[in-house]
């Protein structure tokens, strides 16, 4: 997969440029307008998508790492140019805008991952989009058929770095990014896993408020393959209901179950559902 960074020559961008190369992702151009004949880490800088397509071609992944309100007017940019995989690290992204973003995604078979996400990354391939797995994401990664998927960058790799001491192996990790509404939610990012024929188990970290769990909760979703869930956040049970909290906007109603009652009724359910890190690893290594 050959990748194209837009905002390449931001403080952000150059960063996540060098990250990504020295991993040994594929960046072979980068966009920001105004700045052509500009390079970064050895790669050419193009006033748009559509110029850095005509010189290559073969990019088909985008990493937008621009100021929110231009984060739509880029992903147009990408979808018209006929990028297929389009992953959004800016934060704060206006939810009208991610609405709009989601339907020409729809239409178009686009896949979106974010805002506010730290990316994905595949270690046999030793392949990431985004700062998903740290500076060094490869050293010590294990290979194996766990597909991750988070809601939280910052638990993605503090996951990933849990599994790989304990011997577990990942094929996939994705993180759909924190924003209140984002481009491809927990559930889609579930089910895309489960139609990869290496993916055996689907290992989700998901925080509390989020519309997968209450419909796990009600029945109103069920899965192909083994998922277990670590879903934290106990210390909300002494907070106001119906206030939104953390990054997320996570909020819980009035009248919801206790978070000890959903994990538990998720569990019934058929989903092993963990507060604590330890339960969920161990949970893990015993299918």
């Amino acid at each position: 997969m050959s990748v194209l960074i837009q905002g390449m020559t931001g403080k952000e961008g150059r960063r996540m440029a060098a990250w990504m190369i020295a991993s040994g992702t594929d960046v072979v151009a980068g966009v920001t307008p105004g700045k052509t004949g500009e390079q970064v880490e050895g790669r050419p800088i193009f006033d748009s998508v559509a110029d850095a397509k005509k010189r290559f071609p073969e990019i088909d992944t985008t990493s937008i790492v621009v100021p929110p309100l231009r984060v739509m007017e880029a992903t147009e940019q990408a979808i018209a140019s006929g990028i297929t995989y389009v992953h959004i690290l800016s934060e704060g992204v206006p939810v009208h805008d991610v609405l709009r973003i989601r339907r020409l995604a729809k239409e178009k078979g686009v896949t979106i991952l974010g805002p506010s996400s730290v990316g994905m990354m595949m270690p046999r391939e030793k392949w990431r989009v985004g700062y998903i797995g740290g500076e060094h994401p490869f050293e010590g990664a294990i290979v194996g058929s766990i597909g991750l998927v988070s809601t939280s960058g910052g638990m993605s790799n503090e996951i990933l770095k849990m599994f790989f001491r304990n011997g577990i192996g990942v094929h996939c990790a994705m993180a759909v990014g924190g924003d209140r509404i984002p481009g491809m939610t927990a559930e889609e990012a579930i089910e895309a896993w489960m139609k990869m024929d290496e993916i055996k188990l689907v290992a989700a970290f998901v925080e509390p408020g989020n519309p997968l769990l209450d419909r796990l909760v009600t029945g109103q979703v069920r899965f192909a393959k083994p998922c277990v869930f670590l879903v934290p956040g106990d210390a909300l049970a002494d907070l106001p209901k119906g206030r939104p909290y953390g990054h997320a906007g996570t909020q819980l109603a009035e009248h919801a179950p206790t978070l000890h009652d959903m994990r538990k009724a998720i569990t019934d359910y058929g989903y092993p559902c963990f507060a604590r890190m330890e339960d969920f690893i161990e949970a893990i290594k015993s299918l």
